[in-house]
């Protein structure tokens, strides 16, 4: 077995077309490489945003819910000032003393 150390022109050939073949792959593949990353950051920002947007339904379901609860002890006080005023309108209620003057001083 013999080294020859003489360059020829299919040498030159095959280092050259290696060389373009790596620059191409190189270029093809930063190229990918930049389009993932794009789309990659454009998934980030999508996600925060669904996030802040999460946050914000869940700040309003707790503004709903206090809400809701409100409405319930208003709606349960209503119930009781009716009961109330139909009460008086009866008779019964507050003053329990049947009296015979207007006033009820003198009886």
């Amino acid at each position: 077995m013999q080294f020859d150390p003489t360059i020829n022109a299919g040498n030159l050939i095959t280092i050259g077309l290696a060389l373009i073949a790596v620059v191409a792959g190189w270029y093809k593949f930063g190229g990918r490489l930049d389009m993932l990353e794009f789309r990659v950051k454009a998934i980030e920002d999508t996600l925060k945003l669904l996030g802040e947007t999460l946050k914000t339904i869940a700040e309003t379901d707790k503004e709903m819910a206090v809400m809701n609860r409100r409405q319930l002890t208003v709606e349960e006080d209503l119930v009781e000032v009716k009961k109330d005023v139909s009460g008086l309108k009866r008779g019964e209620g507050y003053i329990q003393i049947r009296r015979k003057s207007v006033d009820g001083e003198y009886s």
